[in-house]
């Protein structure tokens, strides 16, 4: 390719013989071609290079992902707020009822002795009949009930939000 033209590397005055395929405006001579040619290996390699460092980077954070991104990290602290806010309002509760029944039982105890003094008092009379023993009966389930259901307690759930929700959403 003989021309009048010489090398595009303005010291040099050689006459060109190659043109680069990625650059095809520009003529080398043969040992610029080669310098241009090891110049673009090198800065391919360096290029490979900052692509595996990259990779590496992703394998790094996929395998800590679980610890370290930042979304994981906020769903935690909502979910041990969360979990905080329901054990403080159970232990409220469970505190309320352990304040009730000390008070409740004893009226229970009392209804109770009460109960088996009136049975007691009849047991000895031959004018028992049968209503009175079913209506004592009724009595000692109603009693029995009432420790273990007292009808003017309840624990109920309010419809309410008590713990705010969350939600994950890719925009």
């Amino acid at each position: 390719m003989p021309t009048n033209q010489s090398c595009c590397i303005e010291s040099c005055k050689k006459e060109p013989k190659i043109m680069c395929l990625g650059c095809p405006e520009l003529l080398y001579c043969v040992s610029h071609h080669k310098q241009h040619q090891d110049n673009l290996n090198i800065k391919l390699h360096e290029l490979i290079d900052e692509c595996n460092q990259f990779l590496n980077e992703i394998e790094i954070q996929t395998e800590n992902s679980q610890k370290k991104h930042g979304l994981l990290k906020y769903i935690g602290e909502w979910e041990t707020k969360s979990i905080a806010k329901i054990r403080q309002m159970a232990q409220e509760n469970r505190e309320a009822l352990v304040s009730y029944v000390a008070n409740f039982i004893p009226n229970v105890k009392i209804q109770m002795a009460n109960f088996i003094t009136k049975v007691s008092q009849n047991s000895d009379d031959s004018e028992v009949v049968d209503t009175d023993i079913e209506q004592w009966t009724e009595e000692l389930e109603r009693l029995k009930a009432t420790l273990n259901n007292p009808s003017d307690s309840t624990v109920r759930e309010d419809s309410t939000e008590f713990i705010s929700k969350i939600y994950f959403k890719v925009e």
